[in-house]
């Protein structure tokens, strides 16, 4: 397929050897060029990405609203302190 500089870019990336390698063997078993074979993974990729962004979103909601992930600490003694503080508060709740 001869490349048509309005509809296609040229990218280079750099992939560790063994991936390197499935993609070969994907491509000879399916006879398909590389191109088509990482074409149709980042689709798949970018398919998915909306679930993935939502995840993240949510995961930045929750931390900024404090839910679910503890703080990080400058020091260890300032994380013991912490930590006694949320038990003392549990064993008044419960």
């Amino acid at each position: 397929m001869p490349r048509n500089p309005q509809t296609t870019a040229v990218v280079t990336v750099s992939l560790p050897v063994p991936m390197a390698k499935q993609i070969e063997r994907t491509r000879k078993a399916a006879h398909r060029t590389r191109s088509e074979v990482v074409r149709e993974a980042l689709r798949y990729y970018f398919h998915a990405q909306p679930d993935i962004e939502e995840a993240g979103r949510q995961a930045y909601l929750d931390a900024k609203a404090g839910k679910g992930l503890s703080p990080i600490f400058e020091t260890v003694e300032e994380g013991k302190r912490w930590i006694a503080t949320q038990r003392r508060q549990a064993r008044r709740k419960g």
